[in-house]
């Protein structure tokens, strides 16, 4: 597609993939501004695409300064001019940089400052208007007005003359490089908040500060690697101050218009971007998930887990009980020469006795039984330590209560969700779950302070970034020193990866990913991010076992003399019944009746 010819067309089937290599033929700024808006507005067209400029005519270096800023307006860094004198046959190839400072190490031959007539998110009318571009450049530095609303940077540009036949010059020429390879300490604006525990801002006597904790760990190794300074001006005045959603997106806003260079803090990848910006390698997966306050402890009378896990253990207690009565009822029942349900029950009675280790009621006198008493008792002896123990153990007189981990639970508690007003935290209108949760949102500014409130009313739920609350959930203490939050396993609001971001189009985004992908193959994104308090209490505290803790046992034995009581007063009257029934006798002398 050529855009310097009126007659040609646009392909209708255009591929989806952006040119590497764009040439533009023009013969004056005037041309090459209807041509970069033409280009612009092209399938074709990348901002970081290799441009070649053939500009047939002679400039000043001003008016040059102000065609590189031009094309920095349009974020078209890699960006070359090129010149001709057929009168001195040479051909003038000049390249820029937008980075340049007091301390550039190769100063260029030219510096402008540079900057737009309006301010940024006004749109530029016409070249000689639009631009401005003056010698020197103290008007554009750091702390100016221009710098943050107009665009002020500092134009630095090189022009190569090559004669028409030094063919050799010209292949050595190193055209296109990467221009945010090396910053040369250029000093970059920064809009940050601190967000505890990942992104720490301390402030320094001399008014300088330190970014430190995981996410200025990263800022601080790219500085080193870009070779750039960190300008916090710009956040300032609420960098340190508790997290305002509100203020992070007019940041965020800001830096998309171009306000700022940097974003310090990472933000969620999402599928539908409402501001223009460019994602850089994701280092670490979160999301927002529920925080709630640690279940409590319920008390329970069986353990049915240890009840299925122990059930071989059961059915071999239960045999060695039955062979035991069985043997205790056969001895009995020979000895006697008969059978009664009494002298059953008085067996039973003596198996417990004996399984309980107690003196066995009226036990039999011959000498081989005794014998088999004897080894019964210390084989049960054995079984005590594997049987009863584990027995014992079903009786439990606490267990933690249900964690909330799902959404039904958090629709069953009935809690409002605190969080802060972000179009994140909705959840899809396809259920009838997700609705009563939406309904139940309610705006904080401060999420910490409803993560506080848990300490002493944990009828709420709080909504906050997941690994934040893998953070606090396990060092966040409350005023006992145990641990009391829970992050809800199964169900969060949603998963997406942190990331950092640059403006739409940055030239920095490729080598920033690259160097986070290699921090994160290292496991220093991970290694930056372990903290943890010192002084963490256990979860329950290790004590002798006490009536209380036995109460489970104590119900069952209750439960069985009661049973025994019963069973006991049956027998008394069944007994006196029968006895009643044997002492009647129906006397023979009765009168007997006249019947007429």
């Amino acid at each position: 597609m050529n855009l310097d010819d009126p007659d040609d067309y646009y392909i209708e089937d255009t591929v989806p993939y952006h040119a590497n290599f764009i040439i533009i033929s023009c013969q004056d700024y005037e041309e090459l501004e209807e041509l970069r808006q033409k280009l612009a507005a092209s399938p074709y067209f990348h901002p970081l695409a290799n441009i070649l400029t053939y500009y047939h005519r002679r400039e000043d270096k001003q008016t040059m300064a102000k065609l590189f800023f031009s094309a920095w307006y349009y974020k078209a860094i890699n960006s070359i001019l090129v010149q001709y004198s057929d009168e001195e046959r040479t051909l003038l190839v000049s390249e820029y940089t937008p980075y340049v400072n007091e301390d550039y190490k190769v100063q260029p031959e030219n510096k402008f400052g540079c900057w737009t007539a309006r301010n940024l998110g006004m749109p530029v009318v016409g070249f000689d208007t639009g631009y401005v571009c003056v010698e020197k450049c103290h008007n554009v530095s750091i702390h100016t007005r221009l710098r943050a609303n107009n665009l002020g940077t500092c134009i630095g540009f090189n022009t190569h003359v090559v004669s028409y036949n030094d063919f050799k010059h010209l292949r050595n020429l190193k055209l296109f490089e990467d221009r945010t390879k090396d910053l040369h300490g250029f000093v970059l604006r920064a809009y940050a908040v601190e967000v505890k525990p990942f992104f720490l801002i301390k402030k320094h006597e001399n008014g300088t500060y330190t970014l430190s904790a995981r996410d200025g760990m990263i800022w601080n190794t790219m500085a080193e690697l870009f070779n750039f300074g960190i300008d916090l001006s710009p956040s300032v005045d609420v960098m340190m101050k508790p997290f305002n959603f509100e203020i992070s997106i007019d940041q965020i806003f800001a830096f998309a218009r171009r306000k700022g260079d940097l974003c310090l803090f990472p933000i969620y990848q999402f599928d539908v971007i409402v501001v223009g910006l460019d994602f850089t390698y994701p280092f670490k997966d979160s999301g927002i998930c529920i925080l709630s306050a640690r279940a409590g402890f319920e008390t329970s009378l069986f353990r049915i887990k240890t009840l299925r896990d122990n059930v071989s253990t059961i059915i071999l207690f239960l045999a060695c009980f039955a062979c035991t009565w069985a043997t205790f009822t056969v001895y009995k029942a020979a000895e006697k020469r008969h059978l009664s349900f009494d002298q059953i029950g008085k067996d039973f009675m003596n198996t417990c006795r004996q399984i309980l280790m107690i003196n066995l009621y009226k036990p039999p006198s011959h000498h081989f039984f005794r014998i088999f008493l004897a080894i019964a008792l210390w084989c049960f002896f054995v079984i005590n330590f594997t049987s009863q123990a584990t027995i014992i153990s079903f009786f439990t007189a606490v267990k933690r209560g249900k964690e909330v981990d799902t959404f039904e639970d958090v629709v069953a508690k009935g809690y409002p969700l605190e969080a802060m007003a972000s179009p994140d935290l909705i959840l899809p209108d396809t259920e009838e779950k997700f609705r009563i949760i939406n309904s139940r949102l309610v705006n904080e500014v401060d999420i910490y302070g409803c993560v506080d409130r848990l300490k002493t009313d944990p009828r709420r739920f709080c909504l906050l970034d997941c690994s934040v609350g893998r953070y606090i959930k396990r060092n966040k203490l409350n005023d006992r020193g145990e641990q009391y939050l829970h992050i809800a396993e199964q169900d969060r609001i949603h998963s997406h990866y942190l990331a950092m971001v640059f403006s739409e189009h940055s030239p920095m985004t490729e080598r920033f990913s690259k160097y986070m992908m290699i921090l994160c193959e290292a496991g220093l994104i991970r290694k930056w991010e372990q903290y943890r308090y010192t002084d963490i209490k256990d979860d329950v505290t290790t004590k002798p076992l006490a009536f209380d803790d036995l109460s489970g046992i104590f119900q069952v034995f209750c439960f069985m003399v009661g049973n025994t009581l019963i069973i006991f007063f049956l027998e008394l009257v069944a007994s006196r019944i029968k006895t009643c029934c044997q002492n009647i006798k129906i006397p023979h002398g009765l009168p007997k009746r006249n019947i007429e």
